[in-house]
């Protein structure tokens, strides 16, 4: 991460004619934060209702969420995520498409972490895994804060569990 950004504490970021203001958190990285942007940018044609940091009234809340009808239509989640946690959200919203991000890590362990915490689980609903690189904050994102990110930009893998 660039040094002149290290003592921030709010990020604007802009995709087209979109833009997300992003505070971050005491007890929050700002690799984190990062994360929570390149994803909304990356699924932000998608699901044009992204919202960030939004309680949906449940145990946990997403780093990114869009609703419908009240329920979660994508769920995103940036960084580590705890095994009960993951298991947890992919049981109890089957028919939500989820994202879950890492940062410069190895995708196939990943990939196994999530398979093994999801045995026996079916779900109509996909899961991406995605790794972003080391450098995404200065490949995707430029001074001015706009990113431009796609999936085929990235090592990502999309997962179903029938």
């Amino acid at each position: 991460m660039e040094n002149d950004r290290l003592l921030k504490r709010k990020f604007t970021f802009r995709k087209a004619d979109r833009k997300v203001v992003l505070v971050k958190k005491v007890m929050e990285s700002q690799r984190h934060v990062v994360m929570k942007a390149l994803l909304w940018a990356l699924y932000l044609p998608t699901y044009p209702g992204l919202q960030v940091e939004v309680s949906i009234g449940n145990k946990y809340k997403p780093d990114l969420v869009q609703l419908e009808s009240g329920k979660p239509l994508f769920w995103g989640e940036a960084g580590s995520i705890g095994s009960e946690k993951l298991r947890w959200i992919l049981k109890r919203f089957l028919r939500t498409h989820f994202a879950l991000a890492i940062w410069g890590a190895d995708l196939a362990t990943f990939e196994d972490r999530v398979r093994r915490r999801t045995k026996r689980l079916k779900r109509p609903a996909p899961i991406d895994l995605i790794r972003f690189p080391t450098d995404a904050d200065r490949r995707f994102i430029d001074a001015g804060g706009r990113i431009a990110i796609r999936h085929a930009d990235l090592d990502w893998r999309r997962i179903t569990l029938s």
